[in-house]
């Protein structure tokens, strides 16, 4: 048998000891230095994922106005009326910017004549369009168009199928046509 007959007193346990305060304090440091740490980490992948959230949801936003953009313009340049030509072009115009809207403008004049001699309406309907490329400026729309016209000449009315590349450019906060070509 065995009897430990050391007595054990508040003055000798580890604790109560210089070390033994030490030693805890240390332990409570380190832990509350990892805890911090890891709160700091948490914070800081959250805050990344918020960003990366944002980044995705201004992204698609930004898609949906570009898409909506193309889909006016493709609608805007295929469609008009020789009883209201005027009306019909200046949509066009006023969605424009830089060269093209320049070349449209000078044009104006003997398109407005053409369309009213032949009596010509034409009503575009956009079947598919989709982004090739966007960017925070610039944006390139492919739209697939089909365009109801009558005319003095034809017996009846006729489908026009255009495939339209557009070039949008943001211009204070508007999407602008800043060319249309069509495509093969």
């Amino acid at each position: 048998m065995i009897v430990d007959n050391k007595t054990t007193t508040a003055a000798t346990t580890p604790e109560a000891t210089p070390t033994g305060v030490s030693q805890r304090r240390r332990t409570t440091r380190v832990a509350t230095a990892l805890l911090v740490a890891a709160v700091l980490a948490s914070l800081t992948g959250a805050a990344w994922t918020l960003r990366d959230v944002r980044h995705e949801r201004d992204d698609q936003e930004r898609e949906k106005s570009v898409l909506a953009a193309g889909r006016a313009a493709a609608v805007a340049f295929t469609s008009y009326d020789y009883r209201h030509i005027g009306d019909d072009l200046d949509r066009v115009a006023t969605r424009s910017t830089g060269e093209f809207r320049e070349q449209f403008t000078k044009a104006l004049g003997a398109l407005t004549a053409a369309i009213k001699k032949a009596h010509g309406v034409s009503e575009g309907q956009v079947l598919q369009a989709g982004i090739l490329r966007s960017s925070n400026e610039s944006a390139v729309v492919i739209a697939a168009v089909d365009a109801e016209i009558t005319n003095r000449e034809t017996k009846g009315p006729s489908v026009r199928r255009y495939r339209l590349q557009i070039t949008l450019n943001l211009v204070d906060e508007d999407w602008l046509i800043a060319d249309i070509k069509p495509v093969a």
